[in-house]
């Protein structure tokens, strides 16, 4: 008895001092995206969060960067990651919206008052048996590690035409990052495009489309500035969320010590994140009107219009995805609900 006693302990201690030993494996995690390098994404989100993972745990863990499509194209981040060919990306889920159509709870517009408060709610619905977590993210193989809302978008022109009233934008083709801001433009009498944004700044040059739908900080990491005649300010056409997440796989194979350090840097990163893009917005939108943008005035009226059809596009989304069977107006009415006060 004692011997088997003794070879249990054994084995027990061995079982110990592997599990010890793999813990303090060195780990390398490709980590791509498809932004230019300095883009304010990577500079506010990706960078610090690999920062503080490769800090939570003493080194153990170390980011390769891949930015500038360098391993994808952005439409098809998502599939790679979850088939491995990066470890940890930067995702639009809405270029992908056939898989990924819920995350449009979080882009519709008017739905938020700032940028935290959307961030923070989209990451509640993602994390910790949501909604989005258990009914797309998941079942599609994919983790998300953090999530951030960017600032509300503006409509930015680069068509010379005057704008002086919400008419006036009819007809024009107006780049969107798909799902809910197709059915916005839709709304208020534009033409929607899609594209990804790295698509952007040839397509204005080329006169493809007259304008975008975008947040100022992405503009000028685009360097679209010089490009722009015309934009609003202080509106709310929606906005796109992105996440840095990683594929369910490779998740399970790392050890627990990183998975929590994953998550607690995950989570800072969204709190502390979604703050600097908010501070940032201003200082970009004043960048963006010294190089020549005239900001667009619309009137009462105007503005009624908008959130009339702002409504009117939340409504359209929730019956349309509920109909291919994907629960839209629990996830929409969940995500309201975990909007915090605006502090």
């Amino acid at each position: 008895m004692k011997s088997y006693a003794r070879l249990g302990l054994v084995a027990g201690l061995a079982a110990m001092a592997a599990s010890v030993a793999q813990a303090q494996d060195k780990i390398t995690l490709r980590l791509a995206d498809t932004l230019p390098n300095g883009h304010v994404i990577h500079e506010l989100a990706g960078k610090p969060f690999a920062e503080l993972v490769t800090k939570l745990t003493n080194g153990q863990v170390q980011f390769q960067h891949f930015p500038s499509e360098q391993l994808g194209k952005a439409k098809d981040m998502a599939q790679l990651t979850v088939a491995g060919v990066a470890d940890v990306s930067y995702i639009v889920p809405s270029y992908a919206s056939d898989k990924y159509p819920l995350t449009a709870a979080a882009e519709l517009p008017g739905v938020f008052e700032t940028q935290c408060q959307a961030s923070l709610a989209y990451y509640k619905l993602s994390h910790n048996g949501g909604i989005l977590e258990t009914k797309e993210f998941l079942p599609n193989g994919l983790r998300p590690l953090l999530t951030i809302a960017l600032p509300a978008y503006q409509i930015q022109l680069g068509n010379p035409r005057t704008i002086n009233s919400a008419a006036d934008l009819a007809g024009l083709k107006i780049r969107t990052a798909g799902g809910a801001m197709d059915l916005m433009m839709r709304a208020i009498k534009g033409v929607p495009v899609r594209m990804s944004a790295p698509e952007i700044y040839e397509s204005i040059t080329r006169n493809t489309i007259d304008g975008i739908v975008l947040s100022y900080q992405s503009s000028v990491s685009y360097d679209l500035g010089k490009l722009l005649k015309s934009g609003t300010v202080g509106m709310n056409y929606g906005t796109a969320v992105f996440i840095y997440g990683i594929g369910e796989n490779k998740w399970k194979t790392l050890p627990e010590n990183v998975r929590k350090a994953m998550t607690q840097a995950g989570e800072q990163v969204t709190r502390e994140g979604c703050k600097r893009f908010e501070e940032g917005e201003k200082t970009a939108a004043e960048k963006i009107k010294s190089q020549g943008m005239k900001v667009i005035a619309f009137s009462d009226a105007d503005k009624k219009f908008f959130n009339e059809a702002f409504a009117g596009v939340a409504d359209q989304w929730a019956k349309e995805t509920d109909k291919r069977g994907k629960p839209a107006t629990e996830t929409l009415k969940a995500f309201k609900a975990a909007l915090e006060p605006v502090r």
